[in-house]
């Protein structure tokens, strides 16, 4: 009994290793985990504002748009950090001069991110 207790164990584990591999490798080219690309800590606040001048141009920016779910707070960090992800959800990159990756979803009320 214990070794069939045992057998179904390691069958249950190795079922849910594939099945985690597979839900993983149908995210939009992100890593198997899910990750976020934030802004870091301490980068000027004009460099920020360029990308979100550039992100916003290649991506629909408009959560962080007045009366978007993103807008508050009103910051340039808050808003470079969500225009940041939005980049990274679509092009897998994160752009390593001003952003880094977390595991942690910076969501928050009704702003989602990607």
């Amino acid at each position: 009994m214990k070794k069939t207790n045992l057998s179904l164990f390691i069958f249950c584990c190795l079922l849910g290793v594939v099945y985690a591999y597979d839900t993983n490798s149908k995210l939009d080219g992100r890593k198997a985990f899910h990750t976020w690309c934030i802004v870091k800590p301490d980068v000027p606040v004009d460099k920020l504002q360029g990308f979100i001048n550039y992100a916003c141009g290649i991506v629909n920016c408009a959560a962080i748009q007045v009366g978007g779910a993103c807008f508050y707070p009103n910051t340039i960090t808050s808003h470079a950090s969500y225009a940041l992800d939005l980049v990274y959800a679509s092009r897998s990159t994160c752009n390593p001069e001003i952003g880094t990756t977390i595991g942690v979803d910076p969501s928050y009320g009704n702003c989602k991110y990607p």
